[in-house]
């Protein structure tokens, strides 16, 4: 991955150290909601790219990062799109190969996990937000607000409700929360979000 060649050696400076600091975090953010290193590092150039291009107009210092991030959300639903995509003409190709489906064992023990069943049945903002909060470690709603492309009070009031949701569902099946792994994460990530929800009770 390479920086763009600049015309300006202030502006390409600034955004080196940029590039320096925020693109790790960037690649760890792909990486966690695509699964593939590749998938991430493409990501990371797709969005450094949109962001030199936008680099005149870009935020403070101190919320820099999210607005990469912002920029990255784009660029994950594309890849995502693509590996849908990719996905679907695979299960064709097969079908064709294949008069029936052999079930695979495994997807049952994963999908009756107890935190991927929680997970899973929130929305995608849902889940995205406590992504944000569990995985991204972003604490303040202006930052959150920012990646999602909403105001501040907004992110505020959908992270209020994507805990109290998940809250809900976890209380439902009636299993402490590190009782399984959600089969997109690693079970550190999983037990991550699991906490920051069973921490947000005393805001409810």
């Amino acid at each position: 991955m390479e920086c763009p060649e600049p015309d300006d050696p202030r502006r390409a400076s600034d955004f080196a150290e940029a590039f320096d600091r925020c693109a790790p975090m960037v690649f760890r953010f792909a990486l966690r909601r695509l699964g593939d290193e590749d998938w991430a590092c493409d990501v990371v150039s797709d969005t450094f790219m949109v962001a030199w291009r936008r680099w005149d107009a870009r935020p403070d210092a101190e919320i820099l990062l999210p607005w990469f991030y912002a920029i990255a959300r784009y660029a994950v639903r594309d890849q995502l799109r693509a590996s849908r995509r990719r996905n679907l003409l695979t299960a064709r190709l097969k079908a064709v190969s294949r008069a029936e489906k052999v079930p695979d064992p495994a997807d049952g023990v994963i999908l009756g996990q107890f935190i991927a069943t929680a997970l899973g049945r929130l929305t995608e903002s849902d889940q995205e937000v406590l992504r944000l909060v569990a995985w991204e470690n972003l604490d303040d709603t202006r930052s959150i607000g920012l990646v999602l492309g909403i105001s501040a009070g907004a992110a505020r009031v959908r992270i209020h409700r994507a805990r109290q949701r998940l809250r809900a569902l976890l209380a439902e099946y009636g299993s402490p929360p590190d009782a399984g792994a959600d089969s997109s994460s690693s079970p550190g990530q999983n037990h991550t979000i699991s906490a920051a929800v069973q921490a947000s009770a005393k805001e409810a």
